[in-house]
């Protein structure tokens, strides 16, 4: 079988040689414009595909990062009164007495705990009064009272309340005493981490 150009040159004159041999080069030339548009067309697009699993890759790294920290974080504090304290309308109950502060959370001056997790936590508080009235406290969190202990008129009673409660990261939990208390308190507050929420 005869190559195309000298079936060409055998069969027609050197002008129409010239201008079949420049259409079939320009329908060549397009189908190679054709194609390299396709494949840059399928480059660009596993290119973006490449990209959003990098994405992917460092949002699971990151939350693999998140779960390892969280799994390996022990929280938990308890902490008691050293010393029996007299508190005024809606002041912060220190307790200074840290026994436990696994994660360091627990601020034993300000009386507060901060969650490093937005998990589920355990929250108890105990009050004992002395003598005289009785001892009313609330846990806040934050600004919203979420459980309220009594203890009862007669001396050396007790009262205890435990609460789970959902806490964003950074949000602080803390003791207060009702306004209408007047007396010294001996009591507890303890919180442990409980569940990982989302």
């Amino acid at each position: 079988m005869l190559p195309i150009r000298r079936l060409l040159v055998l069969t027609t004159s050197a002008s129409v040689t010239t201008a079949i041999l420049d259409r079939v080069g320009e329908a060549d030339m397009d189908a190679v414009r054709i194609r390299l548009e396709d494949e840059k067309a399928k480059r660009f697009l596993m290119q973006n595909n490449l990209e959003v699993l990098m994405l992917q890759i460092e949002q699971i790294k990151s939350e693999l990062s998140r779960n390892a920290n969280f799994a390996t974080t022990r929280i938990a504090f308890t902490a008691s009164y050293s010393k029996k304290m007299a508190y005024g309308p809606d002041q912060t109950v220190i307790f200074d007495n840290v026994t436990v502060n696994e994660g360091n959370c627990y601020n034993s001056f300000a009386g507060r705990f901060r969650a490093p997790f937005q998990v589920l936590y355990i929250l108890s508080a105990t009050a004992k009064k002395d003598n005289g009235s009785d001892v009313q406290l609330v846990i806040m969190k934050d600004n919203v009272e979420i459980g309220k202990v009594f203890t009862g008129m007669i001396s050396y009673s007790s009262g205890t309340i435990t609460v789970v409660t959902i806490m964003d990261t950074g949000q602080e939990v803390y003791i207060k005493e009702i306004p209408s208390w007047k007396e010294c308190v001996l009591g507890t507050f303890t919180g442990i981490l409980y569940a990982r929420y989302n």
